[in-house]
């Protein structure tokens, strides 16, 4: 129901042309004119007074046709109000994301700098990815939060870490460690949107799991099964080589509930998965970090 009120209102190539400045500028003129016309000259001029019922036919139909019109333009524009609304939202939100990933990273260089000795091992003394990492899945909640209007119990943020050689996998992180998440192991062994993107490389945004679950690329939880199968889910796999070691992570923003944004909106939808991807690409590079740091502290070992 929502989608057809959607498509009604909001995006269709009907209500686009109500809307055109073209439209706007020509149309009321020149309908403001017919009704002048029949107003105050009906009864002198011999074109209206002899077809009178022509142009009662025509007033009706105008009238009928103009308010229509302005009752069509009015919800589309309050519709897409909320969504400029919404945009702005989400840009304020995501200013804040990012200048708090700088400043967590600014202030623990301004700290460790100042007692920083000539012998010290730079590298161990700046370096800490998994707090990071932690700071940036808050952040992403956050995000998701005041960006979007998600509720923060419908939030899902995990990073799975694997050794695909021996098919163990694990999670390294979670948002939220007192939830009960599907083992990481059960994921990575159905047709989940973790396993796809593993095996395709590539990054996946499904802004309605219904459509991932009828392409065999989501995997039902009990968690998705008792919100109705409704939410978003979005994937994104990262293979990092520190000399000749692999650590392979699978990093997962999921919603239950509720969508990300609007499914049936492709402009929306491509959006998100924009962001989702930038988001992603923070947490890519903080993994780096961590994969050379546990390298190093494994003795070239993955985990």
């Amino acid at each position: 129901m929502k989608k057809i009120l959607y498509t009604v209102f909001v995006r269709n190539r009907v209500i686009d042309f109500l809307s055109s400045p073209a439209l706007s500028m020509t149309v009321p003129p020149i309908v403001a004119l017919y009704y002048g016309t029949l107003d105050i000259w009906g009864d002198e001029w011999q074109w209206v007074n002899e077809y009178s019922q022509v142009h009662e036919v025509i007033f009706t139909i105008l009238a009928t046709f103009t308010i229509l019109v302005m009752f069509l333009k009015g919800v589309s524009q309050a519709a897409q109000g909320a969504v400029t609304k919404r945009y702005t939202e989400l840009t304020k939100a995501l200013i804040q994301f990012f200048n708090g990933l700088v400043k967590k990273k600014k202030d623990r260089f301004h700290g460790k700098a100042l007692h920083l000795k000539p012998t010290a091992d730079i590298f161990r003394k700046i370096t800490h990815p998994k707090d990071q990492l932690e700071f940036v899945l808050d952040g992403t909640k956050t995000l998701l939060c005041n960006g979007m209007g998600i509720e923060q119990k419908n939030i899902g943020i995990t990073i799975i870490q694997g050794n695909p050689a021996e098919n163990k996998w694990w999670y390294m992180l979670k948002c939220d460690r007192q939830r009960q998440h599907t083992k990481a192991g059960q994921i990575m062994n159905s047709d989940s949107t973790a396993k796809y993107c593993y095996e395709t490389g590539d990054s996946l945004f499904i802004s309605d799991i219904r459509k991932g679950k009828q392409q065999a690329a989501f995997f039902s939880s009990d968690r998705s099964s008792a919100a109705n199968e409704i939410g978003s889910i979005f994937c994104k796999p990262v293979r990092i080589k520190v000399d000749s070691t692999e650590f392979v992570y699978i990093f997962t923003i999921a919603v239950f509930g509720q969508h990300m944004c609007t499914p049936y909106d492709p402009d929306e939808s491509e959006a998100c998965e924009r962001i989702l991807d930038e988001v992603a690409d923070r947490v890519e590079l903080e993994l780096y970090l961590h994969s050379m740091k546990e390298y190093r502290e494994n003795g070239g070992n993955a985990a």
